[in-house]
């Protein structure tokens, strides 16, 4: 079958969705994990769940991306 990236992702976050009770996100402030969240977020309004998101200041992040941190959270 020829899916996209998104498709592809979009369905293993339903499969996630499907599978398990609790959903934990943990976010760097980076693109792959901050796209993975929008997913993850997406399914949860979707299903009229929550999600947990989880993010470990390394105290070395940059304050911008402590900000957007935040703002995810």
């Amino acid at each position: 079958v020829n899916k996209n990236v998104l498709v592809s992702a979009i369905e293993r976050m339903e499969y996630i969705f499907d599978n398990f009770e609790i959903i934990q996100v943990s976010v760097s402030g980076g693109k792959d994990s901050t796209a993975i969240y929008h997913l993850a977020l997406s399914e949860a309004i979707k299903r009229n769940r929550k999600i947990n998101v989880f993010f470990l200041d390394q105290e070395a992040e940059y304050s911008s991306t402590i900000k957007m941190i935040k703002k995810l959270m």
